[in-house]
């Protein structure tokens, strides 16, 4: 599993990295000339993912973020809804368990909020930034398999809040970034790794991708 989450960890910020290659530059420029009548719009719509990681288990999601604030302010602020699955190992015998090795540990709605100080510009089209933010989760359901493994069969809390500080560069088209997320309460009842003693995953690290319209 490790490699796998490795493999997900690499493969998708070099992909976004791409934005400030040469080619990435060139994407962008031909974004904005398709949107010439409004090239630099105060408002902006995109399609959000997010990748966490803690220990043996991961999160994986994708919603919409709202931007408010072009890429050359020094403030912007973003609000957004998304949906996560949570991912542990699967702590059924190697004869029975999924392919992947992996299991669910339940599904939440979230909607995260970041304000973001864009400080310098890291290209002709993009800034770096620092920022600091929220998130307020729903539980969607528990996971399926790790769910069976504890007590009362119960996985996630019905509701989470979290402080997430993050870093990134924006430019007209694309926002990555990475983050830190602390929760405010134990989001799970127990550790989504299959391992009953395996600690609380209550702080995760992550990266975020938001592609816009």
């Amino acid at each position: 599993m490790k490699k796998i989450l490795m493999l997900i960890i690499l493969a998708l910020p070099m992909a976004a990295m791409a934005q400030w290659s040469s080619e990435g530059v060139a994407y962008t420029r031909k974004f904005q000339n398709k949107k010439a009548k409004n090239p630099n719009p105060m408002v902006t719509v995109g399609f959000y993912h997010t990748g966490d990681f803690y220990k043996n288990a991961a999160g994986l999601g994708g919603g919409f973020m709202l931007n408010i604030g072009r890429y050359q302010d020094l403030l912007n602020y973003s609000v957004g809804v998304e949906f996560i699955e949570y991912l542990g190992a699967d702590p059924r015998p190697e004869d029975t368990r999924n392919g992947l090795g992996l299991a669910s540990g339940g599904g939440q709605v979230v909607v995260p909020a970041i304000l973001k100080l864009q400080l310098f510009p890291t290209s002709k089209e993009t800034k770096f930034y620092v920022g600091c933010g929220g998130e307020l989760g729903f539980k969607v359901h528990d996971g399926g398999v790790l769910k069976h493994y504890y007590p009362n069969e119960k996985m996630m809390r019905s509701h989470t809040l979290a402080v997430m500080p993050v870093v990134g560069w924006k430019s007209r088209a694309i926002d990555f970034g990475v983050f830190y997320k602390h929760y405010l309460d134990k989001p799970f009842y127990n550790s989504i790794d299959g391992k009953k003693n395996f600690g609380e995953d209550k702080a995760r690290f992550g990266y975020f991708l938001t592609c816009f319209f």
